[in-house]
């Protein structure tokens, strides 16, 4: 019977550890968990932008459209989208945590333009992969998309800016 309690006690012990360690600890903000999102999260959607326009310059010099490029450029903006998000998901959990209201404004508007951002991206895969003969209207789309990633990079950098995040981590000494 004693075994059984000390085996209970064990397995208690071992939950409320792993539901402790499932959140947000009070050392995140010394450790810099905020501004590696901010850094990551503006890394991510120049990473975007940059595959963006390489992708906007392919359709702009060809006479049609490859299905591999289509599927390559398709896969990496969205994977570069989706990082931003969950950078962007985690700054939002540290403004509510810290009730800065102004800045939860800003992410707001950042997901308003991320979700712009991944219809112009889902317009411009449909067109290129459904009339690769005309790669003209893609590439209005990945303009489109180009442009409101370019609002998500300056408000970013904004935030960047107001909580004195440089792009670059000091270096150690």
């Amino acid at each position: 019977m004693y075994r059984h309690r000390i085996g209970l006690a064990f397995a208690l012990v071992a939950l409320l550890a792993l539901t402790a360690s499932a959140q947000r600890d009070a050392g995140a903000k010394a450790r810099g968990d905020f501004s590696f999102y901010a850094r990551s999260g503006y890394s991510h959607v120049n990473a975007a932008h940059d595959h963006a326009s390489h992708y906007e310059d392919y359709l702009g010099d060809s006479a049609s459209v490859s299905p591999r490029v289509v599927r390559m450029s398709g896969s990496t903006i969205g994977h570069h989208l989706d990082l931003t998000q969950q950078n962007v998901d985690a700054m939002r959990e540290h403004f509510v945590a810290q009730d800065d209201a102004e800045s939860i404004a800003t992410l707001d508007t950042i997901d308003d333009h991320l979700a712009d951002a991944r219809k112009h991206h889902a317009t411009a895969q449909a067109l290129a992969a459904g009339s690769p003969a005309d790669p003209a209207q893609a590439r209005k789309s990945v303009q489109s998309l180009q442009d409101s990633l370019e609002q998500v990079r300056d408000l970013q950098q904004s935030i960047l800016d107001r909580h004195d995040v440089t792009l670059q981590p000091a270096p150690a000494e």
